[in-house]
C-alpha cells in the first residue's frame, strides 16, 4: 500500500495542476498542443499522441485519485485541441474566429457624430454575442463545423450555458461528428445543471429523449423548456403532441 505518491507521479501530480490551470485561463488549441499557427497535420498528431501519453485518464497513478476530474478535463483539451488542428476546414473556421475575437477589443469605439469610415466609427462587434449570432447563421445553413467553432469561441469569451447547449447541438447534429454525440449530450447537462433555467439545453435533451424512447425523460425536459420561457414554440409543439397522444392512445389489436 503506497501512503504517498512517488517522486515521478509527484511531478505528474504537479503537471496536472499546472495545465488544468492553464486551460481555464488560455482556452487556445495552439497553445494547449504547444504547436505553432502554421504547425502541420503531422506535427499536430505527433504533438497529440506525446500529450495524450502523458495526460491519459487511463494513466493516472492509484495514488493521485482526487486528481482523475483534472486530468479528464486536461486530456479533453488535449483532445479537443487535436480534433480542430487536425482537420483542415475546421482549423480554418477556429483561426477565423479566433482572430475576429482578438482583433475586437482593439477597434476604436465610434464617438459622437463620427461618420461612416472614419477612424472613430469602427467598432468592437465581435464579442461573444456577436460570434454566437453568426453561429446561428451557420447552424440554419447547416454548416454545423462553422456554427460550432463560433459557438465555441462565444463560450471562451464569456462561458454562458446557451452557448455551451447551442456548441453542443452543432456537434451532435453534426452527421461527422456521430462519435462526439455522447460528449455533446454531456455539454448540454452541464448547461442546464449550470442553469436549470436554460430552455435552449432542456429543449435538446428533450428532443434525444424522445428519439431515444424515453418519453417521460422527453415531457420532464420540455415542461422544463416552457417553464423557463413560456414562449418556447418548439417545446410548447412537443407538448401538444405528447398531450395528444395521451388523450388518444394508438388502439392495439384493431384490424382494418
Amino acid at each position: 500500500i503506497r501512503d504517498s505518491p512517488k517522486p515521478d507521479e509527484g511531478r505528474l501530480a504537479q503537471q496536472i495542476e499546472q495545465r488544468y490551470a492553464d486551460i481555464q485561463t488560455k482556452k487556445d488549441h495552439f497553445f494547449t498542443l504547444g504547436v505553432p499557427q502554421d504547425a502541420s497535420r503531422d506535427q499536430v498528431k505527433a504533438a497529440f499522441l506525446s500529450l495524450a501519453k502523458l495526460f491519459h485518464p487511463d494513466r493516472l497513478p492509484p495514488s493521485l485519485p482526487h486528481l482523475a476530474p483534472k486530468i479528464t478535463a486536461v486530456f479533453e483539451s488535449i483532445r479537443e485541441a487535436y480534433e480542430v488542428l487536425h482537420d483542415d476546414t475546421r482549423r480554418k473556421n477556429y483561426q477565423l474566429a479566433q482572430q475576429g475575437a482578438q482583433a475586437a477589443p482593439k477597434a476604436p469605439i465610434a464617438g459622437p457624430g463620427a461618420r461612416p469610415g472614419s477612424p472613430g466609427a469602427a467598432r468592437a462587434d465581435t464579442n461573444a454575442d456577436d460570434l454566437f449570432r453568426m453561429g446561428e447563421v451557420f447552424f440554419r445553413k447547416r454548416d454545423f463545423i462553422a456554427a460550432s467553432e463560433h459557438y465555441e469561441r462565444a463560450h471562451a469569451l464569456d462561458p454562458k450555458p446557451l452557448y455551451l447547449a447551442a456548441r453542443a447541438w452543432a456537434v451532435y447534429m453534426d452527421p461527422s461528428r456521430k462519435a462526439d454525440m455522447p460528449r455533446a449530450k454531456q455539454w448540454m447537462a452541464d448547461a442546464v445543471r449550470t442553469d436549470p433555467n436554460c430552455d435552449r439545453a432542456h429543449y435538446q435533451l428533450g428532443v434525444i429523449a424522445r428519439v431515444e424512447g424515453d418519453m417521460d425523460r422527453a415531457e420532464r425536459h420540455f415542461r422544463d423548456a416552457v417553464r423557463s420561457n413560456p414562449k418556447h414554440l418548439e417545446a410548447n409543439q412537443e407538448l401538444r403532441l405528447i398531450d395528444m397522444r395521451k388523450k388518444n392512445p394508438p388502439k392495439k389489436g384493431l384490424f382494418r
